[in-house]
């Protein structure tokens, strides 16, 4: 009897906990974002070498996802648009959440890519991005 009542006990706190975990209006990935302000991508950008290495709060909207293993979320917060990875490879996006909103913490990065033209020319690309520690992930339908 007491087994009997310990295994109703033990199923009814793993149901309880499941249903507790879907309720809410959001998923989260990764860390806690423990920062409570957003700030504008643009205005991150704006002065985007003297950021780099700081850590902000993003908001917006994933408008597209890595296909392969959702590894990378190219993110839009007003007419700004900036790809953001994942913080040591630890977590990943759904493949089918583009067009969702989203709160990101994470930090800026530069990146520096040369390659030589046909002329022999060395031409040098500049590229940010935000390497993100935490996402929470809204689980409303798309916009």
């Amino acid at each position: 009897m007491k087994k009997l009542f310990l295994t109703v006990a033990i199923a009814s706190l793993i149901i309880l906990s499941c249903s507790e975990s879907s309720s809410g209006s959001s998923d989260f990935y990764g860390d806690n974002i423990t920062i409570e302000t957003s700030t504008a991508l643009a205005t991150i950008l704006a002065d985007r070498d003297a950021n780099v290495g700081k850590e902000f709060k993003i908001e917006g909207v994933m408008v597209e996802v890595c296909q392969k293993k959702g590894c990378w979320i190219n993110f839009k917060d007003g007419e700004e648009i900036i790809t953001v990875r994942f913080k040591d490879y630890g977590f990943f996006m759904p493949k089918d959440r583009a067009g969702r909103k989203a709160n990101i913490q994470g930090f800026l990065i530069h990146k520096t890519f040369e390659e030589t033209n046909d002329a022999g020319q060395i031409i040098r690309t500049d590229s940010y991005e935000i390497v993100a520690s935490a996402v929470e992930l809204a689980k409303s339908e798309k916009l």
